[in-house]
């Protein structure tokens, strides 16, 4: 995998779960499922923060969102990391452009209204908050197929030149409002799925990737070209409390598709590592042999790329505000358990293996519950939350996140008395 060509396919806010090659029965995504079966899936792929902004600026810097800054969607600045919020001002494209990579961007930037000093190509891009019809007409003109017209036409570009290059292709949807072209709506109308127009642009968005995937066959660049197909966070649909829709810490939210085929990549692999966004500055840059940014808290994928078994983390931290109650919050996600600590100390605890849905809260339990005695059977998970609690802390400490070690030491003042008492057989 010396220097090879990069393209960044990515959607926004895109489930994990709407995908045929992760165990989704009912959608229609053909190109998606190839493209597994041809590279490498990730199974346990996350977002750091589950907003736009925030995911977008850890993906260019390799820095966590209290790091860069960014930690809620930017509107109305030229560029975000020119802006006074950010604490970082050079990104990976900068990296790239220093060691002679081409520069392209197509799509959804939302980080800024206008084009960067680090792409030299910039077409069909904007901001954030423009529909997905061009012409505001349902079945007119689709925004991801007009960007696939002017993505494709820079591949065929870039089959003659001898220059590498990165290019991202960046689409809205399935991010609402919920809607695609009628054509792909028939797998899902009238057949009990909910909300059919978010799968119908999933599946709009699979045959934009089959448009790339082809182009590069067609013209020979996939022999030379790593292809990585992701998204920047999830959706709840709605369904955690409050309405919260996907600014929470629960697996619909933070858990993404993450898809690599190209040269080196063995065919049909799994990786079943704790890998996300964090992780996609340093895989470019060691892919570009480029200089190293400054601080980068995530690490290069390419040995996993490559079907190696390096040492690697075994979990996973999240950072998050929820959207409406603004509560500050830090997750750390293991295999079996979750943890999500709150600056209101509404703090929760689920077992992911028994409950993968996160639809019991297991946090101090046992627990009063009126007269409905409902969690009095549950034992105590005081030594699990403690557990957890120390990663918190050891992961926020790493990253100079002070209030991420803040909430993991108050969670572990919490459970103190917990503790002593099982430790003392009471």
């Amino acid at each position: 995998m010396t220097r090879p060509n990069i393209v960044l396919v990515f959607s926004d806010q895109q489930r994990m779960d709407s995908i045929g090659a992760y165990g989704n029965r009912f959608v229609e995504t053909p190109n998606l499922d190839a493209m597994a079966e041809g590279g490498m899936r990730f199974t346990h792929a996350f977002t750091p923060w589950p907003v736009c902004t925030p995911a977008r600026g850890t993906m260019w810097t390799g820095a966590y969102p209290h790091a860069h800054g960014l930690i809620d969607n930017v509107y109305g600045v030229a560029n975000a990391f020119d802006s006074p919020a950010s604490l970082l001002r050079e990104t990976v494209f900068d990296r790239m452009k220093a060691a002679g990579y081409l520069t392209a961007h197509f799509g959804k930037w939302h980080l800024g209204e206008e084009q960067p000093r680090f792409f030299d190509v910039w077409e069909e891009c904007f901001n954030s908050r423009f529909g997905h019809w061009i012409d505001g007409k349902r079945d007119g003109v689709y925004r991801p197929d007009r960007q696939t017209d002017a993505c494709v036409a820079f591949l065929r570009r870039q089959a003659t030149s001898e220059q590498p290059f990165v290019m991202v292709q960046s689409y809205y949807p399935p991010h609402d409002p919920y809607t695609a072209p009628s054509r792909y709506y028939e797998p899902y109308r009238g057949r009990g799925v909910p909300f059919a127009g978010y799968y119908a642009a999933v599946t709009a968005l699979d045959a934009c990737l089959g448009r790339i995937r082809d182009t590069l066959r067609d013209t020979g660049l996939d022999r030379s070209t790593l292809v990585i197909y992701y998204s920047d966070h999830g959706d709840t649909f709605w369904y955690r409390r409050e309405g919260e829709h996907k600014f929470v810490c629960h697996d619909d939210a933070i858990r993404i598709p993450f898809i690599a085929e190209g040269p080196g990549v063995p065919p049909g692999s799994v990786c079943d590592l704790p890998v996300g966004l964090q992780d996609l500055a340093p895989t470019l840059i060691e892919l570009a042999g480029g200089r190293a940014l400054s601080p980068m808290h995530g690490a290069s994928l390419v040995p996993l790329l490559r079907g190696e078994r390096p040492a690697w983390r075994d979990d996973y931290y999240v950072e998050n505000i929820t959207h409406i109650s603004k509560i500050e919050q830090r997750c750390v996600r293991t295999a079996d358990w979750k943890l999500i600590a709150s600056g209101t100390g509404q703090h929760e605890l689920y077992n992911l293996r028994d409950d993968p849905e996160e639809e019991l809260d297991l946090f101090l339990t046992p627990r009063p519950d009126g007269e409905f005695r409902r969690f009095d059977h549950f034992p105590d998970f005081a030594r699990e939350i403690d557990g957890l609690a120390d990663r918190m802390v050891r992961h926020a400490e790493a990253m100079g996140d002070d209030w991420g070690a803040q909430l993991g030491r108050r969670v572990k003042a919490e459970i103190a008395p917990r503790l002593a008492a099982l430790a003392g057989g009471g």
